[in-house]
């Protein structure tokens, strides 16, 4: 008994790991990270989708004034200054 309590001593407690389990049609996965972890991706998870949305906004943006400066010349309209 004595000898349980020392190598007991000798390792120092390990905190509890959080686990997330979820059951679906895909059957059942187990996510070892801990909920900071999962909270950590989650952000960065949304700032690329933020990103995504900017740069899509961007190119639609730059492909309506393309159009606009098409446009414009066939019809003969000289450049303005905000191209």
């Amino acid at each position: 008994m004595t000898a349980g309590l020392v190598i007991a001593g000798l390792f120092p407690a390990v905190p509890a790991l959080a686990q997330s389990i979820d059951i679906g049609p895909g059957g059942v996965r187990v996510d070892p990270r801990s909920p900071r972890e999962r909270e950590y991706d989650a952000i960065r998870r949304e700032e690329r989708r933020e990103e995504f949305r900017e740069e899509r906004r961007d190119t639609i943006r730059d492909d309506i004034r393309r159009e606009e400066r098409r446009r414009d010349f066939e019809d003969g309209v000289p450049p303005r200054g905000r191209y």
